[in-house]
């Protein structure tokens, strides 16, 4: 009888072992696609800083569905489903905000820069060249001061060539509108808008038509002008950094220009 006993330990043991390995937990390794997931999410907040980055914010969202649909599929292999739904999300949330920043952003840039467009054509056409060069100065340069004494001023302080190259379209568009009464000039639309840096730019079509004369032949003309934004308490402030005239309609194209020396013009 000792010696039947003796026949099944080895029986006994292999039973113990199977039984403690069921219940040690299965390792599973966590998804890579969820981990640069969560990475591109908390990196899409810089969405907010430049549109470029929705890069990843699209990254996150698409590893994150990756990394949920491979979790799904092999739930005993791997794990990080919960690294991925956050990446997924904060890319989403991320995008979404930047992209409804921008565009709101650029309707109230837009809408700003047109009410200054039609303010300007009023100057143009009512006003003196004195008045029409006073908004192609900076809200800085021109606080307190009065146009004609701006116009005096510059023009005595500035040489020749500096004044021409950055005014001489103005007086142009002036000598146009001033040659009759016919003459006239209205804005027509925001050609193009933006950041240049931190400052806002926006580039106002404006149509020139009357009877024309030896100087200006051409009954119809348009010219473009460039203005750039500077924020001024709770609004912007808007003012003419270029002009040019004449000018092929839905041909501009925009370039960053060196940082004015506060008289509107670069240096």
């Amino acid at each position: 009888m000792a010696l039947d006993q003796n026949l099944n330990p080895s029986a006994h043991r292999e039973v113990t072992n199977s039984a403690i390995e069921n219940e040690l937990p299965a390792y599973r390794a966590i998804s890579p696609q969820a981990v640069v997931a969560l990475i591109c999410g908390l990196l899409a907040i810089l969405s907010f800083a430049n549109l470029y980055f929705l890069v990843f914010a699209a990254a996150a969202i698409g590893l994150g569905l990756l990394a949920e649909r491979k979790i799904r599929r092999d739930p005993e292999i791997w794990t990080g489903r919960g690294l991925a739904h956050a990446g997924a999300a904060l890319g989403l949330v991320f995008g979404l905000s930047a992209v409804t920043s921008e565009v709101v952003q650029g309707y109230l840039r837009s809408r700003s820069a047109a009410a200054f467009s039609k303010q300007y054509a009023g100057v143009l056409k009512t006003g003196k060249v004195e008045d029409a060069i006073f908004y192609a100065m900076m809200p800085a340069g021109r606080a307190g001061k009065k146009p004609a004494e701006m116009y005096k001023e510059y023009k005595a302080n500035a040489d020749t060539r500096s004044f021409e190259s950055s005014y001489s379209n103005i007086e142009r568009l002036k000598r146009r509108l001033d040659s009759s009464p016919q003459e006239d000039v209205h804005f027509v639309r925001i050609e193009s808008h933006g950041l240049d840096g931190l400052t806002q730019f926006a580039a106002a079509l404006f149509e020139l038509h009357g009877p024309g004369n030896a100087e200006f032949p051409a009954k119809e003309e348009y010219a473009i002008m460039v203005m750039k934004g500077l924020p001024v308490g709770k609004k912007t402030e808007w003012y003419v950094e270029d002009v040019k005239y004449p000018y092929e309609p839905s041909t501009y194209v925009h370039q960053a220009k060196k940082a004015d020396d506060g008289h509107g013009h670069s240096h």
